[in-house]
């Protein structure tokens, strides 16, 4: 009786992914998410067997000049007209996967054609101005062109911190290509380009926890117990974090092995590295809560741009003499002082919480069975210890009570 009930509730909500409304459209924007994170990785065979890891270097540094040029071009368009007008994220997020697959297949014909780096950076430019135009043909037929009666104001007020928090998260995410192409050359970037690509998916594999909270985190820190059961909900997304990226670590040297050829593999004793730096990042993005509590965008402005300061002071002292190393090292620094600071300011706007003793133990089991599969194992049979690892940290989290549902007090003491 007790399966039953929620199983029915399940499939009666089936038919409806298949009419219009709110869940197929958040269906749609989840998987079009995260089909456009995984793009990457679907082309990273393709992109290394037939680009030289010189020149994988040189598609990295080309690649952020792009990423700067989208966030200054686009001044945060796409989040204000999504503020403003609606739940637009989910035509914006099918446009954008038909274009990375359109991008996928014409970057691959190229290279077997034999184009190289002008053949991958000719596809992504054809499938921009193809996205570009098909969107302005939609825009024309659904809504038109209105110059006049432009609230400027608002979109101002509102675009403008986006604009310069994307710039600061451009330096902590991207802007390492451009020291570490002076400083390291090419080659080594492409090594490092490799396992930033597969440590990235950290954050792919907690987007479906992402597209279950964040939109729901404001109400039900207003419910009653909304408090600690917000506080009992991030951790349990820390852990999911944690296990996502021993996941990416553990699972990374294999991938590598099976998709690039042999002279990529020293990439894989950087992809924990990087696999943390995400999980830094995301757990970042966890403990926010209390900052977007304002109205205004101020607060994340403010600790973006703290961690950007920070990340280029250290780039700047550590790239140099170090390498990708000193890369790594400024990188994983300036997110968690970043993080810090988050977490800091948010107690101060609304105090949760955390049980950050029984997650500091389920961190040691993490941090302590990844560093014995990398000492202990070569190559692809790391990921024999992570059939070990990752499930005995879950299980550690699970005997510590934090994947439990959150339970009242008032339950707790009825039972």
């Amino acid at each position: 009786m007790s399966l039953a009930t929620p199983v029915s509730r399940l499939l009666s909500r089936v038919p409806a992914l298949w009419t219009s409304g709110p869940l197929r459209e958040s269906l749609f924007y989840a998987l079009g998410l995260i089909a456009t994170r995984a793009v990457s990785l679907l082309m990273l065979p393709v992109n290394t067997h037939f680009l030289s890891v010189s020149d994988y270097g040189r598609l990295e540094v080309l690649l952020a000049l792009a990423d700067v040029g989208a966030v200054v071009f686009g001044l945060a368009l796409p989040t204000t007209l999504s503020r403003f007008v609606g739940a637009v994220e989910a035509w914006d997020e099918r446009r954008k996967v038909c274009a990375h697959v359109f991008a996928v297949l014409l970057s691959a014909t190229l290279l077997v054609m034999g184009y190289g780096l002008k053949g991958v950076l000719a596809a992504g430019a054809t499938a921009a101005l193809a996205q570009g135009l098909a969107c302005s043909l939609v825009v024309l037929r659904e809504t038109g062109v209105r110059l006049k009666g432009i609230e400027w104001g608002p979109f101002t007020l509102f675009s403008g911190p986006l604009l310069l928090s994307a710039l600061a998260m451009f330096a902590l995410g991207s802007l390492d290509r451009w020291f570490l192409a002076d400083a390291v050359g090419t080659a080594e970037l492409g090594i490092y380009g490799v396992a930033v690509r597969l440590g990235a998916m950290t954050a792919v594999l907690l987007q479906p926890f992402h597209m279950w909270w964040f939109p729901k985190r404001f109400i039900v820190l207003n419910e009653p117990f909304g408090v600690p059961r917000s506080a009992h909900v991030v951790g349990i997304g820390l852990v999911i974090i944690m296990v996502s990226a021993m996941a990416v670590s553990l699972g990374g040297p294999l991938v590598l092995e099976l998709m690039t050829p042999p002279a990529y593999h020293p990439a894989i004793y950087l992809i924990p590295w990087i696999a943390l730096i995400y999980g830094v990042q995301e757990t970042s993005s966890l403990l926010e809560l209390g900052s977007y509590l304002r109205r205004d965008g101020f607060i994340p402005l403010a600790t973006n741009l703290f961690g950007a300061a920070v990340v280029v002071t250290l780039y700047w002292l550590l790239i140099p003499p170090y390498g990708v190393a000193g890369a790594i090292a400024a990188t994983l620094t300036a997110q968690v002082a970043r993080t810090i600071l988050v977490h800091v300011v948010s107690q101060y706007y609304k105090r949760l919480p955390y049980d950050f003793g029984r997650l500091g133990l389920v961190l040691a089991v993490a941090a302590a069975s990844t560093a014995v599969c990398f000492l202990f194992l070569k190559g692809a049979w790391i990921f024999a210890g992570g059939v070990v690892a990752v499930p005995l940290t879950a299980a550690t989290a699970y005997a510590l009570g934090l994947l439990s549902p959150y339970r009242p007090p008032a339950q707790d003491e009825a039972g």
